[in-house]
C-alpha cells in the first residue's frame, strides 16, 4: 500500500514510528463512520475480522474534524499520550478529503531528524523525549499480533502446541540478553563510581564524618546533676503532719509504761 501519507510518514518517521503509524493508518481503512452533526462531528469504530471470518467492531469513538485547520481530535486521545495519530482521526482526515499528514502532527521527536540540535513544539519551546514511549508503542503493536495469532490458533492442538514450544524456546534466551544487559549496566555504575572527583569524595567523606553519633554515657553518671532549687528543695524539712506526732507520742508512752513494768 503506496499511499501519499504512508510514503511521507516513511520518510520523515523513524522506523519503529512508522510500523506504528503504519498499523493506525490500516486500521483506518476497517474503520466505519456516521455523521452526528453539520459540524464535522463523527463517530468512529474499528473493525476487525477473526479466524472465523467474523466481523466485530471496537468501542466507538468521537472524533471533531476542522478541514479549515486540517485537524482531527478523537476521544480516545491517542495523539497526546503516543504522539501519532489514531485509526479513527486519520479516517475522518480522509473523509476530509486531506490525502496527506499535516505537519502539525509530524512531531520532531520521532522524525529521523532527531539527532540534529534540539527538540522543539510549536511554540518553539524544548521538548524532552520520553523514553519509555517507543516502547509502549512497541508493545501496544505486538500485543495486537499476539491477540490475534491465539485467537487464530485457538482451535488448533497442533498449532497451540508449535507456538508454547518456540515461547519456551525463545523465553531463556531473552532471559539471559535482560540479565547480561542488567549486568552492564550494574558495571556502568560501578566504573563511575570509581571515577569520582577526589575533591567531591573528600566533601562525601566529610558530610559523613560530620553526622551525628549516639553518645555513649558511663553508668555512674546516668543520674541528673542537681540543680540550686532541688538543693534548696533537699535542705528544707517538710514539717510532720498533726496526726504523725500524736502517733509517735503515743508509741513513746507505750515503751515508758513498758519499761517501768519490766524494771519494777
Amino acid at each position: 500500500m503506496c499511499t501519499p501519507m504512508l510514503v511521507q510518514a516513511s520518510k520523515v518517521y523513524t522506523l519503529t514510528i512508522f510500523e506504528a503509524f503504519q498499523s493506525e493508518y490500516e486500521r483506518s481503512m476497517a474503520a466505519s463512520t456516521r455523521v452526528l452533526d453539520e459540524n464535522n462531528k463523527f463517530v468512529v469504530a474499528i473493525g476487525r475480522l477473526h479466524g472465523d471470518l467474523t466481523y466485530e467492531e471496537e468501542e466507538e469513538r468521537i472524533v471533531i474534524g476542522d478541514p479549515l485547520n486540517q485537524t482531527a481530535s478523537c476521544s480516545c486521545q491517542m495523539f497526546k499520550r503516543a504522539g501519532i495519530l489514531c485509526g479513527h482521526s486519520l479516517k475522518v482526515l480522509d473523509l476530509m478529503n486531506i490525502k496527506t499528514l499535516p505537519t502539525h502532527y509530524v512531531l520532531k521527536r520521532w522524525t529521523r531528524e532527531v539527532r540534529n540540535g534540539s527538540i522543539q513544539d510549536r511554540q518553539g519551546r524544548k521538548v524532552v523525549e520520553n523514553p519509555k514511549l517507543e516502547a509502549q508503542l512497541w508493545y501496544k503493536d505486538t500485543s495486537h499480533k499476539f491477540h490475534d495469532m491465539a485467537y487464530k490458533i485457538a482451535n488448533s492442538p497442533e498449532c497451540r502446541l508449535l507456538l508454547e514450544n518456540a515461547l519456551d524456546s525463545l523465553w531463556p534466551q531473552l532471559e539471559d540478553k535482560l540479565n547480561a544487559s542488567a549486568t552492564s549496566a550494574t558495571n556502568g555504575c560501578s566504573i563511575d563510581q570509581e571515577n569520582v572527583d577526589p575533591n567531591v569524595q573528600q566533601a562525601n567523606d566529610f558530610l559523613s564524618s560530620a553526622k551525628l553519633k549516639k553518645k555513649e554515657v558511663s553508668s555512674k553518671n546516668l543520674r541528673r546533676k542537681q540543680t540550686w532549687f532541688d538543693k534548696l528543695r533537699k535542705g528544707r524539712k517538710q514539717p510532720k503532719s498533726a496526726a504523725t506526732t500524736k502517733k509517735e507520742a503515743k508509741v513513746s508512752c507505750s515503751m515508758y509504761v513498758l519499761s517501768v513494768l519490766i524494771h519494777s
